[in-house]
């Protein structure tokens, strides 16, 4: 990953290759490339690879987040 820094949007994708990655635990898998990138070109791209397990727990904890960002908007709304 690189340095921190203000990202636009992330993409995540599966390498058209049929190539398995070997994540050192001896089990085959497919990896998950996620990379998050800004539209000026000022921040450098932040990529990492996970297994479907590793995607599967980030996209979740993304959920949550999404999930709690959107309780604490609808709450500042309502205080007004």
């Amino acid at each position: 990953m690189s340095l921190p820094g203000q990202y636009c949007y992330a993409e995540a994708f599966i390498e058209n290759d049929p190539q398995i990655a070997w994540m050192g635990d001896g089990v085959l898998c497919q990896l998950v490339t996620v990379m998050m990138v800004d539209d000026t070109g000022e921040v450098e791209p932040a990529i990492g690879a996970f297994s479907a397990e590793q995607a599967r727990s980030l996209a979740f904890e993304l959920l949550v987040m999404a999930e709690h960002a959107e309780q604490l908007t609808r709450q500042r709304g309502s205080e007004r």
